[in-house]
């Protein structure tokens, strides 16, 4: 370790050298420099347990990356206790653990040619937040800012109540802890040869409601009472903060990589809304589809998007049967394969995430089952990672999770594939974009998108979405004019022969009413509407549940066409999340089919099939990836257990460029090629969990 004097004497530098340097946002790394085969490995570790790595073998520790197949792995310098697993002169070390173990851990790893990025908590930290009260995050009733469920006080409450799952103090990084967390990064900058900063627990949707903040608020003239502006300032304080260690690290370790966990997640609008992304070398898309928080059609979404902006990107989900922390909980080695795969064809790089044991010793149980599926990828991850989606449909994100979410299950259920259209500067590249149900364009994005459509584009709208944010007027022209809510509690929607297909000819329920809309001259009714006799009430009820159906249909309907332009007046993603009747997301995929008659991919697979499309530019290859695995309820879990395989499955192909060899790997089976340009059809005999067919032009 260097001397004290130094230490100090070179943390006042580097903030003198970060205070008179401008924002710098990382330039996104290249695939080449992030592993295609990692492992995140979390050591939250009691001050109360002793003998902290007594266990730990550098020989066992390269073992067990070894049978996991491992090429990359997130390792531990600070855990939300607060601690510290190397000698520290800043921060509080682990009171047990009597030897430099994220030395040795670093040691290991590079000796074998693993690159070990350095974990380190920020949100979350028990022992300073208890130490120094006044760098937590405050609630704006001035009660502490904890993570978890069920908030007993851990000062005041009686020391013997059972501790929530998750719970934790957060802390602020607007007041000392921020330096104190900069001068541990230079501290092992200094000590280490640094892959890389992996920084825990960014909640910019969560406010901040210190006296440090609440000073800096009224002194910048923030409203303290609207929420909005709380948040502004609170993605700005995380700007700031993110800013500094960016050129800190920059000034002492300038390959180091670095990525802010939490910035990336879709829940928070912010992160979309202010970038918070962008100081991040790459982006981890933490997805444990497990977890009440994830699931399995989550992931699509969020590497779509940040393919879409030029990133790097690897998916992120657990050993875990829960979620994070469980100690002796194993996913089905299945499910790991899957989830693998599904990042491979998804163009992202694997991440699964395991907790070490405190004496130090790896779970080779846990690396076996990592290893099952990282064989499987070592032969697969060449045509997924630096490929881009390909697709003539876009997905408008709202940036709202629920809703775009909904949308995407939909399409991936359906096997429409699609890209992000967001940032797409030249929308004619798709036939349809599709807009989710919540009132959230702006009146730029809606001329763009009307002026999309004016050329020739198709739309496909669904409820709100088509309106503005106050919910007064329609901002896309959808081909009729809007009346207002309905009063009804439900209604019933009726389809017509267009969208109809082989669906049901009668009414059938919609969980939340239509919005009431007089279509314009020249617009096409596709779908009525039948209103219930009357809402269900105290004093009008008819039956167990809902009211039945009226014989006429209402004097507004429930689908409507104008051009190439659908538009569904119910919130239909919305009630397809939320109540999955299989009639509902077939009516939409009919309508789509409608105005999107030639999508690039067209396959025969169950609803729990995935597709994905990418295009491997610079290796003149499309790879298109086809995934199955069933998933199943069990207890409050979704989980992967059987992996049965798909036969005969139908592929329909019209690529933009002509074709001249085709294959599927890992198998290396070879495809006839005979086309008209750009078209193929050809039967894929068995598959069992994923198959890929290369596509060389």
């Amino acid at each position: 370790m260097i001397p004290r004097e130094t230490f100090f004497l070179r943390c006042a530098v580097a903030l003198m050298i970060a205070l008179n340097l401008s924002e710098a946002q990382q330039v996104p790394v290249d695939n080449s420099k992030v592993g295609s085969r990692q492992v995140h490995l979390d050591f939250h570790t009691s001050e109360l347990i002793e003998d902290i790595g007594a266990n730990f073998s550098k020989e066992q520790f390269q073992e067990a990356l070894r049978v996991g197949r491992v090429n990359w792995i997130n390792i531990f310098g600070k855990c939300h206790h607060g601690l510290t697993y190397y000698p520290t002169l800043v921060g509080e070390p682990h009171p047990h653990l009597d030897f430099d173990l994220l030395g040795a851990q670093i040691e290991a790893c590079h000796e074998i040619g693993v690159k070990c990025p350095i974990y380190f908590t920020v949100g979350l930290s028990e022992v300073e937040a208890l130490k120094h009260p006044e760098w937590r995050r405050v609630n704006k009733d001035g009660s502490y800012g904890l993570k978890g469920s069920n908030h007993p006080d851990p000062v005041t409450a009686n020391p013997a109540t059972p501790k929530p799952l998750g719970q934790w103090y957060q802390m602020c990084v607007n007041t000392g802890y921020h330096q104190r967390i900069k001068a541990q990064v230079i501290e092992l900058c200094e000590a280490y040869d640094v892959d890389g900063f992996w920084f825990d627990i960014y909640n910019a949707n969560l406010p901040c409601y210190c006296q440090t903040c609440r000073a800096e608020m009224m002194a910048e003239g923030v409203n303290i009472e609207d929420d909005t502006s709380v948040l502004t300032f609170r993605s700005k304080v995380l700007r700031e903060h993110m800013n500094d260690l960016v050129q800190t690290i920059a000034a002492h370790e300038p390959n180091a990589l670095t990525f802010f966990n939490g910035t990336t997640a879709i829940y928070t609008p912010q992160n979309f809304k202010y970038k918070l992304y962008e100081f991040n070398s790459y982006q981890d898309l933490e997805d444990l589809p497990t977890t009440s928080w994830c699931d399995y059609d989550r992931l699509p979404v969020l590497s779509k998007h940040y393919l879409a902006t030029g990133y790097t990107v690897t998916g992120m989900s657990g050993k875990f049967h829960t979620g994070w922390g469980e100690f002796g909980g194993f996913k089905h080695k299945n499910a790991i394969l899957y989830e693998a795969a599904a990042m491979i064809a998804f163009g992202a790089n694997c991440n699964f995430g395991d907790q070490l044991h405190p004496l130090g010793k790896m779970n080779m149980s846990t690396y076996k089952n990592i290893g099952y599926a990282y064989e499987y990828i070592e032969k697969i991850e060449d045509y997924g990672i630096g490929g881009l989606p390909e697709a003539r449909l876009g997905l408008w994100r709202s940036l709202s999770n629920n809703h775009d979410e909904a949308l995407a299950k939909m399409l991936l259920q359906s096997h429409f594939d699609f890209e992000i259209a967001n940032h797409v500067e030249d929308l004619s590249k798709f036939k349809v974009i599709v807009i989710p149900d919540i009132p959230f364009l702006s009146q730029e994005d809606a001329d763009r998108i009307n002026t999309y459509v004016q050329h020739g584009g198709g739309l496909l709208v669904m409820g709100d979405g088509a309106l503005d944010e106050t919910r007064s007027r329609f901002l896309l022209d959808i081909g009729a004019t809007y009346l207002g809510p309905s009063e009804r509690d439900i209604d019933y929607l009726v389809l017509g022969d267009p969208i109809r297909g082989d669906l049901i000819e009668d009414p059938f329920l919609n969980y939340m009413p239509a919005l009431r809309i007089q279509p314009e001259t020249g617009t096409e009714v596709l779908a009525t509407i039948r209103e219930p006799y009357f809402n269900r009430t105290l004093s009008a009820f008819s039956g167990h549940k809902n009211t039945p159906y009226l014989p006429e249909p209402a004097d507004y309907p429930g689908v409507i066409q104008k051009g190439k332009v659908i538009y569904f007046a119910h919130n239909l993603g919305t009630m397809y999340n939320r109540y999955g009747m299989v009639l509902h997301r077939e009516a939409f995929a009919n309508a789509l089919r409608r105005i999107h008659p030639n999508p690039i991919v067209e396959v025969d697979m169950p609803s729990e099939g995935r597709i994905s499309l990418l295009h491997q530019k610079e290796k003149n290859r499309y790879v298109l990836h086809l995934l199955y695995a069933p998933k199943t309820l069990r207890g409050d879990y979704e989980i992967i257990e059987d992996l049965p395989a798909l036969t005969n499955t139908l592929v329909k192909l019209d690529l933009p460029k002509s074709i001249n060899n085709a294959y599927l790997i890992p198998s290396g089976e070879r495809i006839p090629v005979e086309q008209t340009p750009g078209e193929m059809e050809f039967v894929i005999d068995s598959f069992s969990c994923h198959t890929a067919i290369v596509l060389e032009y």
